[in-house]
């Protein structure tokens, strides 16, 4: 039986896109197991990963921070496993050095600085058809395997639990379709605008549903609280009351979700729910690699588009009727 250590110490997006990589080596090898290393706050997303079988927990800003704390997590974990091969995310040198230092077989990486490519088994990549980043960490399998890897979705497993919380506490007596509404990213410029989301609230509760608000953060509490007190009334206020795995169940609870340009939107697709995707400032080069793929259930927006809430809700009325019909 095959060992696999995938490293991936991003962010939210970046990592549910990697089980892209870990479905592959699960379609290839499929009574391998995988070690996924993760970033402390987005380990609940690895952890329910398709394909992968345990999570390791890197505190890059905690416990595990600078050299120090990079050996300290090596001292945790070395002599776990002897893993046939690491696979480290955006070429990154620390896990690169990690998977060197834990012993695997063999290394593959994007990375362009030619002495860390003397740690690798792969040489400069040339990805050819594959432009998309999710199809990108998977092609880092098929260097491995030798065999052609597949553009395929990614996938989030919901534990029982979390569907527990949502239903029985946080959605509990309502029967009303709800739209989620996704408004605050890691940069202003492309957050979802103020009226237009009151706009789209109020076209949502005409339509006889239920407009919800989620995000977590301060920055989606201050969103939230610099609306108007009168208007806001129609939003149902969800921010910061969900844990990952808990907002991946709402999610699941709910018709679409509206989103701008954040890893929830990429979540929300992990999870096969339908998406309209918001995206202000991407450009075509952008959306190749970054934008959902035409097999998602997805409708995007995209700079250059109408961004008026009433095209927005014509699009999610359109994937609303869409997925009705299937």
């Amino acid at each position: 039986m095959k060992t696999f250590l995938v490293y991936n110490t991003s962010y939210f997006g970046d990592t549910i896109l990697t089980d892209a990589l870990c479905r592959n080596l699960k379609r290839l090898y499929p009574e391998s197991r995988l070690v996924f290393v993760s970033n402390k706050p987005f380990t609940d997303i690895s952890q329910y990963m398709d394909g992968v079988d345990e999570v390791w927990t890197y505190d890059k800003w905690g416990i595990h921070k600078g050299l120090a704390g990079w050996y300290k997590f090596y001292k945790e974990h070395k002599n776990q496993y002897v893993f046939d091969a690491a696979f480290v995310i955006y070429g990154n040198e620390r896990g690169i050095l990690l998977s060197k230092f834990l012993g695997a077989k063999k290394i593959y990486a994007d990375n362009r600085h030619a002495i860390v490519r003397l740690l690798l088994s792969n040489g400069k990549i040339n990805y050819g058809k594959w432009i998309h980043v999710q199809d990108r960490h998977a092609y880092l399998a098929e260097l491995y395997a030798g065999k052609p890897m597949e553009s395929m979705k990614i996938r989030y497993h919901v534990p029982d639990e979390a569907f527990a919380y949502i239903n029985e506490r946080l959605l509990k007596g309502i029967t009303k379709p709800i739209i989620a509404l996704n408004p605050v990213t890691k940069r202003e410029e492309k957050d979802l605008k103020p009226d237009t989301l009151l706009a789209l609230a109020q076209k949502i509760k005409e339509a006889g549903m239920i407009p919800a608000m989620i995000g977590a953060g301060k920055d989606c509490e201050s969103y939230y609280e610099n609306l108007p007190p009168a208007d806001r009334q129609v939003l149902l206020n969800l921010v910061n009351k969900t844990t990952i795995p808990q907002l991946g169940a709402l999610l699941k609870s709910c018709a679409v979700l509206i989103s701008a340009d954040t890893g929830t939107a990429h979540f929300a697709l992990a999870l096969d729910v339908p998406v309209v995707d918001v995206f202000y400032l991407n450009d075509e080069a952008n959306l190749a690699a970054w934008g959902p793929k035409a097999f998602y259930r997805h409708r995007l927006i995209a700079r250059g588009g109408d961004f008026s809430a009433e095209n927005i809700w014509k699009n999610t009325q359109d994937l609303i009727a869409e997925n009705i019909s299937l």
